[in-house]
């Protein structure tokens, strides 16, 4: 049975999704049971709060536009879900988008679901609201993760079962929170894949992992080019080959003497790598001649 807002708009309560994720049914988050109409109100919009809980940073404004104009048009046609907070006021459980397009319409109410939730149902309906739509970026879901362990003692285990992912899904999210903060923006706006940070993030210095960034999104590397880029930071230099010099032995000390003696200059044996150059100096041009003659 549908209902009508007091605006004409026109609101039918089994178009709510009967599931949120594999592992997180509506029954999980909302134990009161299902919607009803008489949980259905038209409520100002100026007495609705953001979910204090919501994921989201970054709302798509085009996106927002567009809905705005089809709730112009044809008005909200799913509502939004909420419960009451003590001041009197209703707090979103979901829904955000369409409220914040009602507002932009110039609506001074908009259809709503009162529902009794706790504040990790709260949470965990806003998450999993936005990722069915796969709204939120890499960032947004590593912090979301965050939050449910920080303040509610979730484990990555759990809110793996929640999501309806694995669990080293939720850790690889959780390890992006490790790059340097400079380099989340480019993750949250997908100038770094997920792949790119699992391949700088095996890089230890932060130095590193900033540097072969830039490089990624300056030569616009793949996955792979990055993680071979990685093998070639993290292969150690190759020392510089040191030959130890090795001692002359007695007898080229007699043929240096010997040479010095008969040639009438100065002779010396110059080791070079595993061999010997022998160098004969010569400053005049008259020893130069003297030279060639004992040579010839």
């Amino acid at each position: 049975m549908k209902a009508k807002s007091a605006k004409g708009l026109v609101t039918d309560p089994s178009m709510k999704r009967n599931a949120l994720g594999k592992g997180l049914g509506l029954a999980a988050l909302v134990p009161t049971g299902a919607v009803s109409e008489k949980g259905l109100i038209d409520l100002d919009l100026e007495k609705v709060i953001p979910n204090r809980y919501q994921p989201r940073e970054v709302f798509d404004k085009e996106a927002i536009e567009k809905l705005t104009e089809s709730i112009t048009e044809h008005g909200v046609i799913q509502p939004i879900m909420v419960r009451k907070a003590p001041d009197g006021r209703y707090e979103l459980i979901s829904g955000e988008r369409r409220f914040r397009a009602a507002k932009q319409a110039g609506l001074s109410k908009i259809p709503a679901i009162v529902k009794e939730i706790e504040d990790q149902g709260l949470m965990e309906w806003a998450v999993i609201e936005n990722l069915q739509r796969e709204d939120l970026n890499p960032l947004e879901k590593a912090k979301a993760y965050e939050k449910l362990i920080a303040e509610f003692s979730l484990t990555q285990a759990d809110i793996a079962k929640r999501m309806g992912i694995d669990r080293s899904s939720v850790a690889n999210f959780l390890r992006l929170l490790s790059l340097p903060t400079e380099l989340w923006e480019d993750v949250a706006q997908g100038r770094l894949s997920m792949g790119h940070a699992k391949a700088l993030l095996s890089l230890e210095a932060k130095a590193d992992r900033i540097a072969l960034a830039e490089t990624i999104k300056a030569q616009e590397l793949t996955v792979r080019q990055a993680e071979r880029a990685v093998q070639r930071m993290k292969a150690p230099a190759e020392p510089k080959k040191r030959h130890t010099p090795l001692a002359l032995n007695q007898k080229l000390i007699e043929v240096e003497n010997h040479l010095r003696e008969s040639l009438g200059t100065r002779v010396k044996f110059v080791q070079k790598g595993k061999a010997y150059e022998m160098r004969i100096t010569i400053h005049r041009q008259d020893e130069l001649d003297t030279l060639i003659k004992k040579l010839s």
